[in-house]
């Protein structure tokens, strides 16, 4: 697998909850965390979205997680109520893991070495965007999306 390097512009704005991520905790443990504070209102509200899981994670170690809404679903107060984030890329790198999640950063560290080679600097944000769950963890896909100077 190699890094696709892309110009075309990458623009999402998410709705959930951040944290400052806390060396002492996996990452894992703390999207879970954050990802079980945004679906217990989306799914009793019934707000409209995509369905997707959407990670960002930014210089100052913050980490927010959460969703796209539809566009329908901005004037639902409970929406409003969300934190959201706005992504914007320009430059960036683009691979996709495929399989367990705890093997991602195994992957990141794969595709950050292939794009030193080419004399790339991996930068902020980096967006990790997750496909649907399936038991199969062999079948999990989450596409990564990483600044690049």
């Amino acid at each position: 697998m190699v890094p696709e390097v892309r110009t075309t512009l990458l623009e999402y704005t998410i709705r959930g909850h951040s944290l400052r991520h806390d060396p002492a905790k996996r990452y894992g443990q703390e999207i879970i965390a954050l990802l079980n504070r945004v679906w217990p209102v989306i799914k009793s509200n019934s707000i409209p979205n995509d369905g997707i899981n959407r990670v960002v994670y930014d210089a100052d170690g913050t980490i927010f997680a959460g969703i796209m809404l539809d566009p329908s679903a901005e004037a639902n107060p409970a929406a409003a109520a969300l934190e959201h984030k706005t992504i914007r890329l320009t430059r960036y790198a683009y691979w996709k893991h495929t399989g367990p999640y705890h093997l991602i950063p195994i992957t990141g560290a794969a595709m950050t070495k292939a794009l030193e080679a080419q004399g790339l600097k991996t930068g902020w944000p980096m967006l990790e965007v997750y496909g649907h769950w399936t038991n199969d963890e062999s079948k999990l896909e989450t596409e990564t999306f990483v600044a690049v100077h």
